[in-house]
């Protein structure tokens, strides 16, 4: 057992700190990854690391990253400067097939893997072509991923490059950014990941909040039924859909400015359906109704047991008894549909 206190200034030369005890120290800061020692591994956010394609030569820009070494829990982190553009050459395209190659950052420590090497690097490792390809994984035990490169076959096109599947780093107690979420996340943990701020609460990951999807009404309906819920044309107020979320809770919001002067019991209403995950009708919980007068107001209604991960979409309705253009209207309609967390 060791039990270092970093840092100390040495007297008669003790205490003295290997690179490993160095690394261990600055696991107190980042993230952290599956064992005491060991952090969550990644690039820094920011512009750094961008990759780039043109032609056959792959471009990594300046950068920093965070690499776990992978050769033993205790071997801690490595920080990885890149201080100028990396350039590096994509193997010649397959007469038959697409393949997908992978462009990584790579640290070797003959102390810690016997690789007999001390350094870093940015690699592209070539994938294998097939009808469906897949990127490859690098047997370097201390690496993170940049970037994918989607070759066509040859004649097929340009390549494209991909940073979906790269994963970043994070002080400790920080904020997670990107599509890959930590791969050991703590209770409490915060996870940016493009569609919203997620809570890891110790079983799953919960938005913090959703933002919500609007509708705004563009034109009348033409008034030519009444005595049933129409659905509004797309063009004069679009449907709108979200995907229902773990508490299978969806809040739905509606208002408008309404009107019916036919007579003192002439009806008309501003209402929604939602079909989908939930099935809902229009109704006077999901309406804003009228009688012989006008007014302007808005509703909000809750739906609950919606199928989780499932699409729901409200599409707004009218409703009239009888009139027509000048005795009815409905207009400055907007819908709002916010998944509830």
């Amino acid at each position: 057992m060791t039990i270092t206190a970093f840092p100390i200034n040495a007297s008669a030369g003790s205490p003295a700190y290997s690179s490993q005890q160095f690394r261990e120290s600055l696991a107190a800061l980042l993230s952290p990854g599956a064992a005491g020692l060991q952090v969550q591994a990644g690039v820094r956010p920011g512009p750094g690391l961008g990759v780039s394609v043109s032609g056959t030569t792959v471009t990594v820009t300046p950068g920093v990253a965070v690499i776990q070494g992978g050769s033993s829990v205790a071997q801690g982190p490595y920080m990885l400067v890149v201080d100028a553009n990396v350039t590096a050459t994509l193997a010649a395209a397959d007469a038959t097939n697409p393949r997908v190659d992978l462009v990584y950052a790579r640290v070797r420590d003959t102390d810690a893997d016997g690789s007999g090497a001390r350094d870093g690097a940015v690699l592209v490792l070539t994938g294998v072509p097939a009808p469906s390809p897949v990127a490859p994984t690098p047997t370097d035990p201390s690496c993170v991923v940049l970037a994918t490169v989607s070759v066509p076959k040859s004649g097929g096109g340009a390549a494209v490059v991909s940073t979906a599947t790269r994963a970043y780093t994070a002080a400790a107690g920080g904020l997670t950014v990107g599509t890959v979420a930590p791969p050991n996340p703590y209770t409490g943990q915060l996870w940016d990941s493009g569609d919203g701020t997620r809570r890891w609460d110790g079983t799953r990951w919960r938005y913090l909040s959703y933002a919500p999807v609007t509708s705004a009404q563009a034109a009348n309906p033409p008034w030519t039924t009444s005595g049933v819920f129409v659905d509004f044309l797309s063009a004069s107020w679009a449907p709108v859909t979200v995907t229902v979320p773990p508490s299978g809770m969806v809040r739905v919001t509606i208002g408008a400015d309404v009107m019916n002067v036919v007579s003192s019991t002439g009806l008309t209403q501003a209402a929604w359906r939602a079909s989908g995950a939930a099935t809902i009708a229009p109704g006077p919980s999901t309406s804003i109704l009228v009688r012989g007068t006008r007014i302007s107001a808005s509703r909000s209604y809750l739906i609950t047991g919606a199928t989780v991960g499932a699409s729901l979409t409200i599409t707004p309705q009218w409703y009239i008894t009888s009139g027509g253009a000048g005795t009815v209207s409905i207009t400055g309609g907007t819908l709002e549909v916010t998944p509830v967390p």
